[in-house]
Formats: structure tokens, C-alpha cells, sequence
């Protein structure tokens, strides 16, 4: 309804599944603009889950200034990665035409097929997946760490796509423990990031910070640290975002982040440079979820998430670090994922660490307080009262959870970060605030 009978004839179509479930098709026209049109039986359904909260049911389309930001968010942050990804496959850059290639296993419950393509739950036993040996698996991460930029280049197979900025691969788990290569549709079950030069205790740190939170009553998503038969160190997180029935069948379940959610663009994630604020995500997360309960728990998790950025010196909290499960009507916060602490390294320059939202109009984390939560917690529907105890629940816990999530860990760094996070917690006062 919106282009001529010869710009229709032009279109390219990717059609969009949730979970092996038509829910509509991406069309690009030839001048590039991309458009979303929901598949009108899919729509009817009362439980239908929409394919983002930007493009809800009660549309069937949605134009350019819409899908365009939500399929990029699909992709890689990393220009190297996708220029590397454009030359394999002979496209260009366009998000469409890169998913056209890589779009079978994606985030969430999505897959981007060409017309004509089926799309399937494959179950494990039936599952057409390339079963990696111990020299496989440690090629593939000794290229992704030599070429961090493009992401180990065109050896570490299959046809996912992952979102963010870091080196990493996406591969399914088989239940002894060994690794492969899906082929078909059966999904990746876990996501490897391998230590890169330019960051050479990434692994440790993303480690502690993720045990750390869990010690401190956060969801987080499953982690561990691997070393190769060949030596090489990774961490490993499990996909919240793939389950497995009692078949044997392996399911996706559906999310975005919060940058895809408010129609932003990856490059524009961070606050300071066009992003999502704190207020943004608040606003989303009222607007968009019903059930009083459900927003109540979204609107603590994500309040508390933000109180652990302050408390642990994560400067790496954009908006892409946020995501929302969407299952039906239901909406609720994703476990929290890719965790990092600055507190071990000191600042280039000397300046005081800076957050990547701000909190109460302040993004220097030194001067983040009590006070600056407080201003924020209306926003979240949450008292004065209420946000200073939540506040100093977190602030004055987070250095013992950093200390016993170091313990074990072999690698020197772990005890590093931690006592770094403590003395960042003492030099705040925060040891001393009462639980």
C-alpha cells in the first residue's frame, strides 16, 4: 500500500519467524528503504507475540524509520565484522542483504529467511549440526582472538548473527560437552568470547562480574570460564534465549534489546551520543507492560541493574546491554549479560569514570549517590524511600560479592578487580552504609 506496482516488482523479501512460526515478512525496496508488514493470520491471534515493542500487533505495517533500526540491531557492532561479512557473501553492507545471509539464527526467537525457505525446529538427534574437534574448536578462537576486528574472519562458520561489539562465536552444546556447527535450523545454545590482545583479562573480568551480580540476587545468564585442550581461555555464556523441551527439541524464545525496542540505532547506544536514557527505558517499560506485577518486577530489576553499574564501575552499560523477553502479552526483563568492571584499569586520561546513562543528570560515576537515585526512582515508580534502601542493599554488598565471586579462579586479575572494586566501595563509604 505504500509503493507503486513497479517498485513492488523491485522489492526483496526476508520473511520473519518466531520460533519456526510465520509472523510476517521485511520487504526493501530498491531505493533501500526497508518496511515490516505482519502476516495477517499471525496478527488475528490473540497470543501473538510481536516482533518487537516498536512494532506492535495493532499495525499490520511498520516503515522504514522503524524496521531499519530493529534489523540492525541483529547485526555485529563491529564495522570490521561486517565489512568482512559483506565481502564473503558478495553483498553490501545493507542489514537486509546481510541478513538474507546470516540471518537463520539470530537473537532471540527470530529467523530471516529468503521466500521459499523453510523454517523448522530441528530436535538434537535429528539436528544437522558439524561436531568440532578439540584442533577445530581451538583454530576458531585463536582466529577470533588474532582478529578481533573481524571476528575471526570467514572461519568460524555457520550462519548466526550475533549483535554487540566483541569478538565472540555462537555454537550449539551437545550434552557430552563437545561443540558444533549447526547447518539447518536447529539453534546455538551458547555464545564463546576468547581473550583478545587489545583486552587480555576480559574473560576473568565479564566472569566475576556476572558470579558477582548472581551472588547479589540478579538474574543473570549462565556462565563459566573453558580452556581449550590447546590452552586457549574463554568465557562461555549460555543462550537464556534457547530452551529445550522434553522431546529433545530445541526452542527459541523470543527478545530485543532495549535499543531495537525504542527504534535506535546500534551506533547510537551509548546516552551521550544520540542513546537511550534511563527515563527512556522507565517510559518503555510503563507503557508497555500490563500486568501491574510484571512491570513492578521489570522496573525494580532494571533500577537495581543500574544501581551494580554505579557500584561496580561498569562503564559499558548502553542500552544494547539491556534486553526484554517477549512472550504473548508478557514482557519482562532479560537476565543481565555481558557484565564488565573499570574499577581494575585506570582511567587513559586521568578523568573520572563515566557512565554510559546517566543517573540524576550525572554520568561521573563519583558523583552518582544516594541523591541522584533518588531523583531517578520516580521515573521507575519507586519511592525515595524505597530506592535508598535498594541503593545501599547493593552498594554495601557489592564488594564481599566481588571478593567471593573471585575466589577459585585462578587467573591473578580476579583478586585484582576485586580489591579494586573494594577500594572503590571504601573510598565511597559504602562499606560502612547500613545493610
Amino acid at each position: 500500500m505504500w509503493y507503486s506496482k513497479c517498485e513492488m516488482s523491485l522489492m526483496s523479501e526476508l520473511r520473519a519467524f518466531l520460533d519456526g512460526v510465520l509472523v510476517g515478512a521485511f520487504e526493501m525496496s530498491a531505493a533501500g528503504n526497508t518496511t515490516f508488514t505482519y502476516d495477517d493470520g499471525y496478527r488475528s491471534l490473540p497470543t501473538a507475540t510481536p516482533l518487537s515493542l516498536s512494532m506492535r500487533t495493532s499495525r499490520s505495517g511498520w516503515r522504514a524509520g522503524v524496521a531499519g533500526p530493529w534489523l540492525a540491531g541483529l547485526l555485529p557492532d563491529s564495522p570490521g565484522r561486517l565489512r568482512e561479512l559483506a565481502t564473503e557473501f558478495q553483498v553490501t553492507e545493507n542489514p537486509f542483504r546481510l541478513l538474507e545471509r546470516i540471518g537463520r539464527d539470530a537473537a532471540g526467537a527470530v529467523q530471516l529467511l529468503p521466500p521459499g525457505e523453510a523454517s523448522t525446529d530441528s530436535a538434537v538427534r535429528r539436528g544437522d549440526v558439524q561436531r568440532l574437534t578439540d584442533h577445530d574448536l581451538s583454530t576458531m578462537l585463536r582466529d577470533l582472538a588474532r582478529n578481533p576486528g573481524t571476528w575471526g574472519g570467514t572461519k568460524n562458520g555457520g550462519r548466526w548473527s550475533l549483535a554487540g561489539a566483541q569478538s565472540k562465536v555462537a555454537l550449539f552444546r551437545f550434552d557430552d560437552g563437545t561443540w558444533g556447527v549447526p547447518h539447518d535450523s536447529t539453534p546455538t545454545t551458547h555464545i564463546l568470547k576468547p581473550v583478545v590482545a587489545t583486552m587480555p583479562d576480559h574473560d576473568v573480568n565479564e566472569f566475576v562480574s556476572m558470579e558477582a551480580a548472581r551472588l547479589l540476587g540478579f538474574s543473570v545468564a549462565d556462565h563459566e570460564l573453558l580452556r581449550t585442550s590447546t590452552g586457549e581461555r574463554v568465557f562461555v555464556s549460555r543462550r537464556y534465549d534457547r530452551v529445550r523441551a522434553d522431546d529433545g527439541t530445541w526452542h527459541r524464545l523470543h527478545q530485543e534489546d532495549t535499543c531495537q525496542a525504542l527504534s535506535v540505532y546500534p551506533a547510537r547506544k551509548y546516552q551521550e551520543e544520540g542513546g537511550p536514557s534511563a527515563k527512556q527505558v522507565a517510559a518503555l517499560l510503563r507503557r508497555s507492560i500490563g500486568e501491574p506485577d510484571e512491570r513492578r518486577a521489570a522496573q525494580r530489576q532494571f533500577f537495581d541493574a543500574l544501581v551494580l553499574t554505579v557500584a561496580m564501575l561498569g562503564t559499558d552499560a548502553h542500552a544494547k546491554n539491556y534486553s526484554l523477553v517477549l512472550d504473548g502479552r508478557s514482557v519482562g526483563l532479560a537476565p543481565l549479560y555481558d557484565l564488565g568492571s573499570h574499577a581494575a584499569y585506570p582511567s587513559a586520561d586521568g578523568s573520572a569514570l563515566r557512565g554510559a546513562m546517566s543517573i540524576g543528570g550525572e554520568y561521573r560515576f563519583d558523583a552518582i549517590g544516594e541523591p541522584q537515585f533518588r531523583d531517578l526512582a520516580r521515573s521507575f515508580d519507586i519511592t525515595s524511600d524505597e530506592a535508598t534502601d535498594r541503593y545501599r542493599r547493593i552498594t554495601s554488598a557489592v564488594a564481599d560479592a566481588f571478593s567471593q565471586a573471585a575466589h577459585g579462579v585462578s587467573e591473578s586479575f580476579a583478586r585484582e578487580l576485586a580489591d579494586a572494586v573494594a577500594a572503590n566501595a571504601k573510598r565511597r563509604g559504602w562499606t560502612s552504609a547500613v545493610r
